[in-house]
């Protein structure tokens, strides 16, 4: 089937038949169905490599002494997992029976939500997560009990803050490279379907 589409779409229509609006959307309907399946197994793919991560951090903090910080990093990216997963479940509840041109739109829609989401929860719980992190880490460290000793607490605040806001820059930055990398052929895709299907209509 996809197959056949992409054989269309590159060989254009030949006669004037097939250039019959019908038709036409018929064949972006298929196409938009063949890329939203696509869309969801990447996603779902992306979400998935979540826990093998978790495993291995686990068991390698462990390994090396820092058994707390491995199932406190663990426990985190599961939650995320499962955060993503919760995600994933509003676009398998769209259900437009009218159109595939007002699903696609819905479904383009929800995908800025869950973008805006997620860039709001790295914004914000990232430091809130990797901090205390660190503090398991460096907890029983020499550099730890210096500076908790010759830093007044207004200082080591602001320390905290400034820390705080570098790991939500740089989750966040690391969150659009990452999915400019992977989402942005199919989401360039949709959004080239949806114009096309608007100006036929």
């Amino acid at each position: 089937m996809e197959k056949s589409i992409e054989s269309i779409w590159t060989k254009g229509f030949m006669n004037s038949d097939e250039l019959k609006a019908p038709k036409i959307l018929d064949l972006y309907n298929q196409k938009s169905k063949l890329l939203i399946e696509k869309f969801k197994k990447t996603y779902k793919t992306d979400n998935k490599s979540l826990l093998p991560i978790a495993i291995l951090l686990g068991i390698g903090f462990s390994f090396f002494g820092h058994f707390l910080l491995g199932i406190y990093l663990m426990i985190l990216i599961i939650s995320l997992f499962f955060f993503n997963k919760k995600l994933l479940q509003n676009l398998e509840k769209i259900n437009i029976t009218t159109n595939s041109f007002d699903y696609l739109i819905t479904y383009r829609k929800t995908v800025e939500k869950i973008t805006s989401a997620t860039t709001k929860l790295l914004g914000l719980g990232l430091p809130l997560a990797i901090i205390p992190g660190y503090w398991f880490f460096f907890k029983n460290k020499e550099v730890y009990t210096n500076l908790i000793d010759k830093t007044t607490p207004f200082y080591l605040i602001l320390m905290i803050i400034g820390f705080a806001i570098v790991l939500s820059s740089l989750g966040i930055l690391v969150y659009k490279i990452t999915t400019k990398i992977i989402y942005s052929k199919h989401l360039n895709r949709l959004d080239e379907i949806i114009s096309d299907m608007k100006n036929l209509k």
